[in-house]
């Protein structure tokens, strides 16, 4: 009697087991973390990483543009005063100084 009851609550297990599979992988698909409904946040996201890189290439090209001027024989005199005075701390009464933080310019 028990072998009759027994193939098909083996089936329904089964059902219910692939059942719960598909309805688990469907709903991370379109709705999960990485799914095609978090794809515009994603795209969003690498558009922003893709402008942060650029901004850092220049800001390297800047910095490697004046490394380049201190590091040829003959060294670049306003920027040796520039460097020096920078370092040092040592300014004229009628020195105007501006500092632009690299992280906010836009090229």
């Amino acid at each position: 009697m028990y072998q009759s009851l027994r193939r098909p609550l083996v089936l329904a297990g089964h059902f219910i087991l692939i059942g719960t599979m598909v309805a688990f992988f469907g709903f991370h698909t379109f709705a999960g973390e990485r799914g095609l409904m978090a794809r515009a946040s994603l795209d969003r996201d690498i558009m922003l990483a893709r402008e942060r890189l650029a901004l850092v290439e220049k800001q390297n090209y800047m910095l490697e543009q004046r490394i380049s001027l201190l590091q040829t024989g003959a060294v670049d005199a306003d920027m040796l005063a520039e460097t020096a005075r920078s370092d040092v701390g040592l300014y004229a009464d009628n020195d105007v100084i501006i500092t632009i933080p690299l992280e906010i310019l836009k090229f």
